[in-house]
C-alpha cells in the first residue's frame, strides 16, 4: 500500500496552515490528493516533499503564484541554488571578518581583535568558528609573517587571543569513556593550540577526551597513559625550532614504548607517514596532516580498533 498523509501531517511537516494548503490546491492546482471514505484528503509522499519545498522557497521571498507551474525536481533545483547562494554569502562574510581582524592587528588594536573574535565565537557554531575563522586567520597571519608584512609579535598576539577564545568553548565530554582519547605534545613542542583545537573537534564529534597539555617527556607521558588507560593518544607533533618531527618522533615513540604497560594507538597530528619500526605496546600509528582531515577521521572512525 502506498503511504498516505493527512492534511494535519502535511501542515505540521512544512509549517503551513491547513487552510493555506487547501487554497494552494484549489486556486493553483498544487496538489491532487485522494480522498478517504469519509472524504478526508490523503496526500502522497510527493505531495509532502512538494509542500516542504514550497514552504522553504516562499520563506525566501518567492510567491506561490510564480511557483505553481514548477515540478518537484525544478523546485529542488531552486532550493539547491538558494543553499549555494547562502553558503557563498556566509563564506564571504567570514572572509570579511578575517580581513577586519588582520586590519585591527596591523594597527595593534588588541582590544578590537579580542572583541571581534569573541563576537564571532558567540555568533557561529563551534566548527564554523574553528574552520572558517580561527584556522583561516592563523594560516593567513602565518603567510603574512613569512612575507615580512606582519611581525612575529603580532602573530603571537592573535594566536594568544584565539587560544583564549577557544578555551571558552565548553562542550560536554559525552563520548564512551572506554574509547577516551588523550591529547598531548612531546617534550620540546610547546605549542598547546593544536591540541586545544583537537580537543574541541573530538568533543564536537562526541568523542570523550583527556587533554594533558604540552611538552611531555616520553617516559612521563607513557606513565600517564598507563594510569589513564586511554586506548588512543593524539600527539601534536608539528616541527618547530625545538622539535624536528622526522628526526625525533621515532626515538620519542621508542622511549614511550619501553615504559608503556598498556596497548595504545597513536594519532600524530601534523605529522607524515614514516618508516616506523614495530613496537611492543604501540599497536597502530596514524599520521594526519590537517584539522580538516582529523575532523573527517573522527566522524568516521569507530574508536574500538
Amino acid at each position: 500500500m502506498k503511504e498516505r498523509f493527512s492534511i494535519k501531517v502535511i501542515s505540521s511537516s512544512c509549517g503551513v496552515l491547513p487552510h493555506t494548503l487547501r487554497v494552494w490546491e484549489q486556486r493553483y492546482n498544487m496538489f491532487n490528493p485522494e480522498r478517504s471514505e469519509g472524504g478526508q484528503r490523503l496526500y502522497s509522499i510527493d505531495d509532502l516533499n512538494k509542500a516542504k519545498l514550497l514552504s522553504r522557497l516562499i520563506d525566501q521571498g518567492h510567491s506561490i503564484s510564480n511557483l505553481a507551474t514548477y515540478s518537484n525536481s525544478e523546485l529542488e533545483k531552486m532550493t539547491g541554488l538558494l543553499q549555494q547562494d547562502s553558503e557563498q554569502k556566509e563564506d564571504y562574510d567570514h572572509q570579511v571578518s578575517t580581513k577586519r581582524l588582520l586590519k585591527y592587528l596591523s594597527d595593534y588594536k588588541i582590544d578590537a581583535v579580542a572583541e571581534e573574535l569573541q563576537h564571532l565565537r558567540l555568533s557561529v557554531g563551534v566548527k564554523d568558528f574553528v574552520f572558517k575563522i580561527a584556522l583561516p586567520t592563523m594560516r593567513e597571519i602565518g603567510l603574512l609573517v613569512a612575507k615580512g608584512k606582519y611581525s612575529v609579535t603580532q602573530e603571537h598576539i592573535i594566536s594568544t587571543i584565539i587560544r583564549d577564545q577557544l578555551s571558552q568553548i565548553y562542550l560536554p565530554n559525552l563520548g564512551d569513556k572506554h574509547n577516551e582519547i588523550a591529547l598531548a605534545t612531546p617534550d620540546g613542542n610547546l605549542h598547546e593550540l593544536s591540541i586545544i583545537l583537537a580537543d574541541i573537534l573530538c568533543r564536537a564529534n562526541r568523542v570523550s577526551t583527556r587533554c594533558l597539555g604540552a611538552a611531555h617527556p616520553a617516559n612521563c607521558l607513557a606513565e600517564a597513559m598507563n594510569a589513564l588507560k586511554c586506548p588512543t593518544l593524539v600527539l601534536g607533533a608539528v616541527s618547530s625550532d625545538k622539535w624536528d618531527y622526522e628526526t625525533q618522533i621515532i626515538p620519542y615513540l621508542e622511549s614511550m614504548d619501553k615504559i608503556l604497560k598498556v596497548k595504545i594507538n597513536i594519532i600524530i597530528g601534523g605529522g607524515k607517514e614514516l618508516d616506523f619500526p614495530k613496537f611492543k605496546n604501540i599497536k597502530k600509528i596514524s599520521a594526519i596532516q590537517s584539522f580538516e582531515e582529523f575532523d573527517e577521521y573522527l566522524s568516521k572512525v569507530n574508536f574500538t580498533f
